[in-house]
């Protein structure tokens, strides 16, 4: 069996189970079991795979799944930075753009809302992206 068939016929590239590889194909925690699989049920009866080669297929398995855990961890933590960072924001005069590209905006911060990538800081009526804010100072009372 090719192993481009069997990266062919995997279906699961979802998440951060991926590695990529020099070319820029991306393999995952299943094709790489697709492929120890593959290599196990067509291994020569006669000279099938060693021990050492066996168990060091499974560790390399197991790396890349703790590897993908790790990433996905440091993901989770690196948003909550992200919404510690910008809740700290709230409260605070700032100078932005609202998102429609043009309106400049100037104001104390309301809320920040997090929309897929994008964090906006809701001044008065107008959302502003944060990475749009040119200054930030502390409201004088």
């Amino acid at each position: 069996m090719d192993v481009n068939e069997i990266l062919a016929g995997s279906s699961s590239k979802t998440g951060n189970d991926k590695t990529s590889t020099k070319d820029g194909t991306s393999l995952g925690k299943e094709d790489f079991l697709k492929l120890m699989i593959a290599q196990l049920s067509n291994q020569d009866p006669m000279d099938p795979l060693s021990n050492e080669e066996y168990i060091a297929q499974m560790a390399t398995f197991s790396q890349l799944e703790q590897l993908t855990n790790l990433n996905s961890n440091f993901t989770s933590f690196m948003k909550g930075q992200e919404v510690s960072q910008y809740a700290s924001l709230i409260g605070k005069n700032v100078s932005g753009i609202a998102d429609d590209g043009e309106t400049a905006v100037t104001g104390i911060i309301d809320s920040i809302s997090f929309e897929g990538d994008k964090t906006i800081a809701k001044i008065d009526s107008y959302n502003v992206p944060v990475d749009t804010i040119k200054e930030i100072t502390n409201v004088t009372k």
